[in-house]
This record gives C-alpha cells, structure tokens and sequence, in this order.
C-alpha cells in the first residue's frame, strides 16, 4: 500500500515539472490545448455518510473528548433519515446532473470575487526568480525586454492553443487555468467583483510601471510580429527616462485597499474619461512590467535561511518601497528590480500555482540573462510609450493617501523567511521508498507541534483539474496517524523503533488523504456545497455549520501548498488567519525550498522559528529513517 501511495504522490510532485518540459522538448500543434476539455469527468458528489465519517476523523487531533463528543451528536442528527442532511445532499445530487461542475461557480465567488478583503497579502501570492547580477542599468533593460519576449512565446501558445495538455498519470487535466494568466483582469465591483479576459487581437501590449507611474508599451509590429529585443530596451530606457522622479500620489496603491473600499474609488477614479481610458488600457494589457527600485535584501537570522525579497513579490514593500509600482488586480505582473530581484505578482482567482509555474518555467527555461545574444530583428515600429496622465480631485488624492497609510500598516506586519534546505531534497525520501510531499508535511506537523504544543488545522492545496472546470480540494495534513507521531518523537519513553513505526503510518495517511483529495472524495469541498445549498435553497444554515468545531476547523493556522519547479525558484503567500503561517515549498532533487510567512502583530507566531522548526524536524526525520535503515 506504501509504495503504490507513494508512486502516485510521486506523480503529483513531478506533474509540473513534465508539465515545463513538455513546453520545451515537445512539438507545437495547434488547437490542441482545449482538446480534451469536453470529454473529462463531471464533477461528483461524495457520499453523505463517507463526508461525514471522514469529517469525524480529520476533527479528532484538533479537539478534545468534550468537543468531539457534541460535534458526534451533531452529525448524527444531521444524518437522520429523511433529515435535513439528505434533503441538501439530494438538491445537491440534483444539481450535478445539469451541470459538469456543480462547485466551480460557488467556489470562484466564496474564495474569490466575493471576498472582500485586499488582495494583497490575502490572496495574491508571489514568486522569486533566481537572482540576476545587473550590473548597470541597461542590463535590467535588457534582462526585461528579453522576459517581455519570453512571455509573448508564451502567449502565443495558449491564443493558438498549442501546448499539449497536462496529464496526471492517464488522466488529461483541464486547461482552462492556461487561459486565465496573460490578458486577464480583476474588476472591483460592491458584494462581488468581475473579471475581463481581453481577446487577443485586442490585447497587443503590455503597461510598464516605473517610480510610481504607468506607461504603454506595444510589444507588436504593426505586422502583428514580436518586437526585437533591441527595440524593446531602448522602449524601456525612454521609460525610466521619462519617470525619473517617484510619483508620491500614484493611483496603483488604491489597488491594495479592501474590495469594497476599491469598488467606490473605481467608480470616481473612471467617471472621468481620461481615468478610464488610463484604467481600459490597463485592463486590455498583456500583463504588468514592474521596474522596481531597489530595496535592502532581508538579513539572515536563521540555520539554511537565505537573503530573500520575497516580499517585494508578494506586495511591494510598502508606499516607501514599491508597493505603489503596482496594479494588484492584474492577474501577472512581473517585476524587475534593479538590485537583481526578478519575479511576478499574481492574482489569484484566474489559476493556481502548476499553470502559473508553467508560465514561469517557460520563462526560466529559455535562460534569459543580460549576456545572451539578442536577435537581429528589425522593427518598423517607432512610436514611444504613452505615458498616463491622471485627472485626481481632492477625493481621489485623499483615498490614495489612506492607501498608503493602510498599505504600510499591511506590509510592516508580514514576516516572511525563505529557506534553503540543502542538507538533502526530494531524493532522500525517494530513497526509502516515501513521499517527498508527505515527508515534508509530516515534518510541517512536528515542527508546529514542538513550537506550540497541539495540532493545528491544517490545509494543503491538493489540484482537481481532471475534472471539467477543476480548481482545488484541501489535504487536511494534521491526521490522527501525524498527531500521533509528533507527540511521539520527542517523549523519550517511546524507542526509534517506534517512533519509525509511527512516521511510516503518518506518511501512509497523508498519501491516502491525498489521494481521495485528488479524485474529489475528501470532506471540505463537498460540505461547502451542502452548506451553500442550503443558504441557495432559502434555508436557514444547519447547526453542523454553526457549530464551533466546524468555524475552528475552517480555521486554518497551517496554509500550505507544494509548487515544485526544477529552478531555483518559489512561491509565498501570507497567512489566511491573524494567528497562523503560510508555507509554501519547493520539492528539488538535493534540497528543500519554503517559504514561511506569519504576522508580527501576533504574539504566538514567528515565520523564523517556525522555518526553522521546519529543518530539525526533517533533519530528526532522517535520522530516524537512516538509523532505523542500519538495523
């Protein structure tokens, strides 16, 4: 049972890097991408009594006897024949023969359009580059007008649908994600916002943003080829040329605010017409430039911690750094700091992070650096870039200083650590037959554990793309099996042998969890469905849904997603809670990239010891596979 879990987890792991090699090393054909989209599954409903049983489970290390015991009676009452829990779970079965994704509409506005907080920080992730050496400032223009060329190769395979479609074992998975990275915008609207995706005939530029201020740059000939590399530069160095002070009153950090907020800024800010041009062109855009300026690199303080500007992808660092050379609701925004810290921005409602990361390998693989050879192309294109100019009342320059107040008061509070753990990477578990994904978030429960002393809810992003318009399904990591271990490993009453024994069985469920999760059989987002039927249906909320171990366990003080790529490179994201961590890792071959993050306002949590609570746990993990090895 081990080694079949861990060769199908093995193929999660290894999904997105075969994804980037297919972008390289395979034939281009057309229309090809979308091809399977008809013929994948609908998406299911799970059984009423399996949800349930399972939900009973994942509650037992995070409650205790008293706790668990109400929530029983609750969930068999909910379970009455004839009882309110058939009924949902019927209309919910009913609506799933007319559609083929019953969720997809509910599970966009809920964790998307009709959240309302910012987007920065909440919602937006960001993603390091490895770090280039710019060693004048034309080497950051040639650096970005070669990405600039990269990401049109790129969208040139998805308009023309040419890139093969993503597998997961036999399985073909959606591309609909594919679809949603370049040429795509969030619109801020009241109770939920919207999205434009820009056709492509329509979207033949990109926005550049440099101290604080906003240009168009076309990035096609007028005979609908790729501007030269050459051309583009020289585009870039009028840029900066024509922005040389920072605008102080800069219209992108009204982007950062809360969406409500954001929905009647929008409104005033386009009622002029010269705005809403400003804004149209924006939204039409390929994507956002970003030449950032530079900023400090955070200091080290930790064993395997490594300089990072995490932040600076994440959201900007402030109205004093870059946090206003931003445009949050585009969906990629790619940023170039001079200092050599390249990455991107994204917003997250368009796609997760395997067809992000598809986008950013097909970058990285083409090894853009300031020494490769430019092409000789010539372009008959020979306007500059039109530089925005902005109609701002006294209203609009009021709100965009709240932003900044607001926007600095956000950023001074997240922590973020990125670590490099080199001591060994995916091929150490690999080695004893494991799952790199589940060594690691078992190590995750032990290291919490030992920092604050109980079980956490815990959600991994586990991909249900192959299913018809399939986005995401949680992995609850804290199973009894890992409660079990992490309170096991340092009691030293209990022998190495089993201690081995206990790791084993929490590897063993993680891989199940995961796999039920992937095939759309675990609990939390089929209980979303009964509960939004429910308040669909005009009913009053089921006391399941009231109940306080359901509002804790949603209460995730462990958000955590793996995105693997085979550069090194990774993804961040702020925690979804006052009092818990996001961490997000990287699987290579010979070390651990993660990046942890966590609020400074709260007194409990530190995104450094949690990182590096994270290494001595899968230090003491390999010690106990290798000394348990020799016997």
């Amino acid at each position: 049972m081990l080694l079949s879990g861990r060769r199908f987890i093995e193929n999660k792991i290894k999904m997105t890097n075969i994804i980037m090699k297919n972008l390289t090393k395979v034939s281009y054909h057309p229309k090809v991408m979308m091809a399977k989209e008809n013929s994948l599954p609908h998406l299911p409903v799970p059984p009423l009594h399996q949800t349930m049983n399972k939900y009973i489970i994942a509650l037992e290390p995070l409650l205790n006897k008293n706790q668990l015991e109400k929530t029983k009676k609750i969930v068999s009452e909910f379970l009455t024949p004839g009882g309110l829990g058939e009924e949902l779970q019927h209309k919910l079965e009913e609506k799933a023969k007319v559609t083929d994704n019953w969720l997809a509409e509910w599970w966009n506005n809920c964790a998307y359009f009709e959240y309302r907080a910012p987007v920065i920080i909440n919602s937006s992730p960001g993603v390091f580059f490895p770090k280039q050496d710019f060693k004048s400032d034309f080497d950051q223009y040639r650096y970005t007008a070669k990405l600039i060329r990269a990401i049109i190769d790129f969208k040139g395979l998805v308009d023309s649908e040419s890139i093969p479609v993503d597998y997961s074992r036999e399985d073909p998975l959606t591309m609909m994600q594919y679809k949603k990275l370049l040429s795509v915008c969030r619109i801020p609207l009241p109770v939920r916002d919207a999205e434009v995706i820009t056709p492509p005939e329509y979207s033949r530029h990109m926005v550049v943003a440099h101290n604080n201020q906003f240009f168009k740059l076309d990035v096609y000939d007028d005979n609908g080829n790729p501007l030269s590399e050459d051309y583009l530069a020289d585009q870039l160095f009028h840029i900066v040329s024509m922005s040389n002070k920072k605008d102080e009153c800069s219209v992108g950090v009204l982007t950062t605010q809360d969406r409500n907020t954001w929905a009647q800024t929008w409104k005033r800010l386009i009622s002029d017409p010269i705005n809403k041009e400003n804004v149209d062109c924006i939204v039409k855009s390929i994507c956002l430039i970003c030449l950032d300026q530079p900023v400090p690199v955070v200091a080290t303080q930790y064993k395997y911690e490594f300089p990072n500007l995490i932040g600076q992808m994440i959201h900007g660092g402030g109205s004093h750094e870059n946090s206003m050379n931003r445009w949050f609701d585009k969906i990629c925004q790619f940023i170039v700091n001079r200092n050599g810290m390249v990455g991107l921005c994204y917003e997250h409602s368009g796609a997760e992070g395997p067809p992000v990361m598809a986008l950013c390998n097909h970058i990285l693989d083409m090894n853009i650096n300031t020494s490769s050879v430019s092409e000789s192309t010539v372009s008959n294109k020979k306007s500059i870039p039109q530089k925005f100019r902005w109609n701002l009342n006294s209203d609009i320059i009021d709100r965009i200083e709240l932003a900044k107040d607001h926007v600095d008061q956000m950023t001074g509070d997240l922590e973020t650590r990125v670590f490099h753990f080199d001591l060994f990477g995916k091929d150490l578990p690999k080695r004893y037959k494991l799952s790199p994904d589940a060594f690691f978030q078992v190590s995750l429960q032990l290291a919490y554990f030992r920092l604050h002393n109980y079980h956490p809810p815990t959600y991994e992003t586990a991909s249900i793309r192959k299913f018809a318009k399939g986005r995401t399904e949680t992995i609850r990591s804290a199973t009894p099996a890992a409660a079990r271990y992490a309170r096991a490993m340092d009691n030293n009453s209990i022998n190495a042998t089993v201690k081995h024994e206990l790791f084993l069985k929490a590897i063993k469920a993680h891989v199940q969890y995961t796999n039920e999760a992937l095939n759309f059989q675990a609990i939390d987002r089929h209980m979303l469905g009964l509960k939004m039927t429910a308040l669909t249906s005009g009913m009053s909320l089921p006391e399941l849904f009231r109940d306080t171990s359901y509002k804790y366990a949603m209460h995730f003080r462990l958000s955590t997603s793996q995105v693997p790529t085979s550069h090194e490179a990774g993804l961040g994201f702020g925690p979804v809670v006052p009092d818990g961590y996001g961490v997000c890792y990287n699987p290579m071959e010979t070390k651990f990239i993660y990046v942890v993050s966590a609020y400074n306002s709260h007194p409990n949590t530190n995104a450094g010891d949690l990182g590096e609570s994270i290494a001595r746990a899968m230090e003491d993990n390999y010690m106990l596979l290798s000394t348990q090895a020799k016997l």
